[in-house]
This record gives C-alpha cells, sequence and structure tokens, in this order.
C-alpha cells in the first residue's frame, strides 16, 4: 500500500528519512530542524554527485526567505520563473540544524517543479532538506536509511543548473 501525503510528512516529523522522486531523479529528504534526521541525513554526502550539496527542496518562492537570511531581489523571479530545475546557492542559511550548517554558511535551495512533491511541502508546512542523487536509482546506502518512498521517477532525469546568487545580485554560474 502506498503511504498517503499526510502519512510521509508525519514520518518526517518523527525524524525518519524518505526518498523522493521528482523531475531529476531520486534523492533523500529530511526534517531540516530535526537534528538527528539531518545527521542521518548528511552521512550519505558521501555518495553525492560532483558540484553537488544539500539542498533546501520549497514549494514556492514565499519559503525562501525562511531558509536564506538575506535574499537578493533577483532570487524571487529567478526562483519563480525557473522552468527547468535550479539549484541557487546562497551566502547565509538559516532556520537548519546546527550541523547543515557547520561545514559552510552557504544554503542551495531548488524549487520543486513537481506538483506531488510540491503538495508533500505544502502538507508538510516547511521545506525539505534533501541529498539529491540524480540518479534513477538510490545507492545503497540511501536504501538502508529510507522509511518510505515517495514520487515517480521521470523516464530521464533533468539536472539541475547550478548558480550562486551574492547577496548584491551577483551571479556565478557552477554547473549550466
Amino acid at each position: 500500500m502506498t503511504a498517503s501525503i499526510r502519512d510521509i510528512a508525519y514520518q518526517l516529523r518523527q525524524g525518519q528519512l524518505i526518498a523522493l522522486a521528482d523531475e531529476t531523479g531520486w534523492s533523500v529528504a529530511a526534517d531540516p530542524t530535526h537534528d538527528a534526521a539531518v545527521l542521518s541525513l548528511l552521512s550519505l554526502r558521501t555518495s553525492l554527485p560532483a558540484q553537488l550539496q544539500p539542498t533546501v527542496l520549497i514549494q514556492h518562492t514565499d519559503q525562501l526567505g525562511l531558509y536564506v537570511a538575506k535574499v537578493p531581489d533577483v532570487a524571487f523571479d529567478l526562483v519563480e520563473f525557473a522552468e527547468n530545475p535550479l539549484i541557487v546557492v546562497y551566502d547565509q542559511g538559516k532556520n537548519l540544524a546546527a550541523s547543515a550548517l557547520a561545514d559552510t554558511p552557504t544554503v542551495a535551495v531548488r524549487r520543486s517543479l513537481n506538483p506531488d512533491i510540491q503538495r508533500l511541502i505544502g502538507s508538510f508546512g516547511r521545506g525539505l532538506l534533501t541529498i539529491p542523487f540524480e540518479s534513477l536509482s538510490l545507492p545503497p546506502a540511501a536504501e538502508s536509511l529510507v522509511a518510505e518512498r515517495f514520487g515517480t521517477l521521470p523516464g530521464m532525469p533533468r539536472w539541475p543548473r547550478i548558480m550562486r546568487l551574492g547577496v548584491n545580485g551577483e551571479v556565478q554560474f557552477i554547473r549550466k
């Protein structure tokens, strides 16, 4: 039996890790404020593809202010009107478990383009901290940690563009 969005949101609140399938392939998600869940999630960083880092997945641009201390004005348009997956790395993150910000004060954020994942984030009430694998299969280390799977895989995952956006609107592409 497939778990409902409500069940998945409950599991996230309890500190469980969830495997998410969306337009970019598989990722593993956790409640970004749950210390134990974030530590467990960050143990998967060694399996991350090059240039990727833990990413906060949001439902809409209104949630940017929850995770970024100083949001440049241009960020709202960039994130809102992105038709392809786009990860934006900002200088100062906030409202994440201390372990998520321990290595670097930056925070990567991506707005989900998948309606099911957007509904999950809306039901959960805040963004999700994810480890994106950008593949059609989960690494064995991730398989052993997830409590549930949610979402539908695309035929071919789309790699997100990655850009760094400075406080004053400076743009640097990390991956085009």
